[in-house]
């Protein structure tokens, strides 16, 4: 009887852990819709951008950085940015974007924002280093680029010489893009510059700050989008777990009952005689 209790006890906490998973599998699939029409609206955004700054290109402000075609990693300029998450059990995304920052930076000492709270406790604390806090799903994304452009010019000292580099983990793997100084934009140019009410050069620059916004809150929201995807395959690998064995757990309380039932009727056969 004491033993098949123990099994019951386990069943209940396996039924328990059961709903708190699925509660957590349909958190990561609510989320995962929402980044979907979030990132189709962004896309619509980046296109736009992408034509404007096209349009603009001869107009656009200088890049004085001599090393925008240099390797990754091999500049004293370099701002590194790591895409983490706010919660766990998402697999190695974390320890991905770690990992790929510690291949491509050969500069230890570079300047370092880490975004996400699982990621902050990864990293030892140094100079130039800025933790901040993570979005945890779309609806968030807007106030944390505010955070990091804050922190970019925090450690830019508000200067244009400088070279952003951004680190974050997708479905297939993590990637390094580079998001300032903005890469040339392939367009066809406009035989005439576009008519402007404030000076040319000035729109210019406002659509290039435009633009590095929109780019870090598409990666971003990448990230998002693959950190849910990533937990959904853990809670859909644990529910399997737990399913297998609550299914084996059913299994021997039945054998236990069963062997239970035989002892009772032994003992009424036996006081009979």
């Amino acid at each position: 009887m004491t033993q098949r209790r123990e099994v019951e006890a386990r069943l209940a906490l396996f039924d328990d852990l059961s709903g708190i998973l699925g509660a957590m599998r349909s958190f990561a699939l609510t989320e995962l819709h929402r980044i979907n029409k979030r990132e189709t609206a962004q896309q619509a955004v980046m296109q736009s951008l992408t034509t404007a700054l096209a349009d603009l290109a001869a107009a656009r402000p200088s890049q004085p950085l001599a090393s925008v075609h240099a390797d990754i990693g091999n500049t004293d300029h370099d701002i590194w940015l790591l895409f983490g998450s706010v919660r766990g059990f998402c697999g190695s995304f974390n320890e991905d974007v770690i990992r790929s920052w510690q291949t491509h930076c050969s500069n230890t000492a570079s300047p370092l924002i880490l975004v996400g709270e699982r990621l902050h406790e990864m990293i030892a604390d140094r100079e130039n280093l800025l933790r901040l806090a993570g979005a945890d799903s779309g609806l968030s994304a807007s106030t944390t680029i505010d955070r990091i452009l804050a922190a970019i010019a925090d450690l830019s000292n508000h200067k244009h010489s400088f070279r952003l580099l951004a680190c974050l983990r997708d479905e297939q793997d993590s990637h390094i893009e580079q998001l300032w100084p903005i890469l040339r934009i392939n367009g066809k140019q406009p035989g005439y510059p576009p008519m402007t009410y404030e000076p040319l050069a000035d729109v210019a620059t406002g659509v290039s700050q435009h633009y590095l916004y929109h780019s870090l809150l598409a990666l971003l929201l990448r990230a998002i989008r693959a950190e849910n995807h990533m937990r959904l395959m853990q809670m859909e690998t644990a529910l399997r777990h737990l399913e297998r064995g609550s299914e084996e757990m059913q299994r021997q309380r039945n054998r236990l009952r069963q062997e239970e039932i035989v002892e009772e009727i032994e003992l009424m056969i036996g006081s009979r005689h």
